[in-house]
């Protein structure tokens, strides 16, 4: 982990303000050493807008972290593209470039975060102490996302052996990150999810339930996205309550039926939780989620336009295998990484699992009545209930990054579409291209980094 593990000399943050307007990635107003990265609080509310920034990057969530589970999964090709080409074709080498990229910007946000957090809980803010500590909070949840999805993305699920053993991410040693160099090894699953865990009751605890910006984490976003761990965890009844806190906070509701496509056209909505910002300034352009998509270069697979009844609105966000979540002609779409239907349906997978079948089909009709109101309700049980649970989520979370992560921690088979190989590729679970390889540069770097089978 090259990019974590290495001294990092200085960090490049954005001076902005908190303000929505100002928000994340102006131009880097000064180096700031390690020493002085925290002089009062606005260089803290600083430190913490620069953490912010690295989820906006290219190689994160503005494009690959959103664009690859879909693409590797059975929703999404490769429209003859150089981008992505090989792991489309899951023919993925230790090199790939692409995988590389996400694997450093996902370590650069662990490393920031860490060292910020470190600093700023030695920091004195006198009668600003309060304030602080809410966006330490903040920090806390930002790193325990950060190695959430980098497990994600370069880690078997955690249900992949009985007991979690199996290789995990690198935890680091956040005492001395920035300031000696590290070569850790990879930690167990368990332990990588412990540590998630953990940063997460820790920002929770701390953090503020401010609910007017969709842009940074407040204490009902972070429960959300503790939810969605616990689920991949297979800890039902917390997935569960957790999902429940959120849903009857009272501060969310789901978009009505006319108004769902039109809803993917502004900035967020009522059933916003938690999303990553984009401006026209940021000028991502030809890198961003929205070009790749709209462009055509990357397109909406026909098996899953085909599993859409006619009557079902969310089918609109596909056309002619375009894919029509992210429209903005200024390439600036916000990001959404959790809303109120996918709390819905962690509380119906939850109650599935825990035998409710009456309660997983009452949340999980809600989802279903709103996409297509004239269909008749799910009256599924058992297995079968299961199986249109993880249906649902494909349709209603398609193209924000989700479906392999379902397909793989279900334990599911699965077709495989590609424009550049003769027959479709039949993924049988487990299978070692489901994850990405650890970039060869970093078991290069780090004698004691072990790479993924098969690469």
């Amino acid at each position: 982990m090259k990019k974590i593990y290495l001294l990092i000399i200085v960090l490049i943050l954005n001076l902005t303000s908190c303000e929505e307007s100002d928000f994340l990635d102006k131009q880097p107003y000064d180096k700031i050493t390690i020493d002085n990265l925290i002089v009062d609080y606005s260089t803290f509310e600083a430190a913490v807008n620069g953490v912010y920034n690295i989820f906006q990057q290219t190689y994160y969530y503005n494009s690959y972290y959103i664009i690859l589970p879909d693409l590797m999964s059975d929703n999404v090709l490769n429209n003859n593209y150089f981008v992505f080409s090989d792991i489309d074709k899951y023919e993925t080498k230790a090199d790939d470039k692409y995988a590389a990229r996400v694997w450093s910007k996902i370590a650069s946000l662990i490393a920031q975060a860490s060292i910020v957090i470190r600093q700023a809980e030695a920091f004195d803010f006198g009668s600003e102490q309060e304030e602080a500590n809410k966006l330490i909070g903040q920090l806390y949840i930002t790193r325990g996302l950060a190695y959430f999805d980098m497990q994600r993305l370069f880690a078997q699920p955690y249900n992949y052996t009985s007991d979690a053993s199996h290789p995990g991410m690198p935890i680091i040693n956040e005492d001395i990150i920035g300031i000696e160099i590290q070569n850790p090894p990879r930690s167990t699953t368990k332990e990588v999810y412990d540590k998630i865990i953990d940063d997460f009751n820790k920002g929770i605890s701390i953090i503020g339930d401010d609910n007017t910006s969709v842009y940074y984490i407040n204490k009902n976003a972070a429960k959300a996205l503790l939810a969605r761990v616990y689920l991949y965890m297979e800890e039902w009844e917390k997935a569960n309550s957790l999902a429940d806190e959120v849903i009857n906070s009272g501060n969310y509701s789901l978009v009505s039926n006319s108004e769902y496509v039109y809803s993917w056209t502004q900035d967020f909505s009522s059933e916003s939780i938690f999303s990553i910002v984009n401006l026209p300034t940021d000028y991502s352009r030809f890198s961003s989620v929205t070009y790749y998509y709209s462009y055509k270069r990357f397109l909406a697979t026909d098996d899953l336009y085909n599993s859409f009844d006619d009557n079902d609105v969310r089918k609109n966000l596909i056309s002619n295998n375009k894919i029509l979540k992210y429209t903005s002609s200024t390439f600036d779409d916000n990001i959404p990484v959790i809303r109120l239907s996918e709390l819905y349906l962690i509380k119906a997978e939850a109650l599935a699992e825990l035998n409710d079948d009456e309660g997983a089909r009452e949340a999980l009709n809600i989802i279903h009545n709103r996409a297509n109101p004239g269909a008749p309700d799910y009256t599924e049980s058992g297995d079968a209930l299961k199986d249109i649970i993880l249906e649902e989520r494909r349709k209603e979370l398609m193209f924000e990054g989700h479906r392999l992560f379902d397909l793989t921690r279900k334990k599911k088979n699965f077709i495989k579409y590609s424009t550049s190989v003769a027959n479709p590729i039949s993924i049988t679970y487990p299978d070692n291209f489901t994850i990405l390889p650890i970039p060869q540069s970093e078991i290069d770097a780090n004698s004691n980094m072990q790479q993924n089978p098969g690469y």
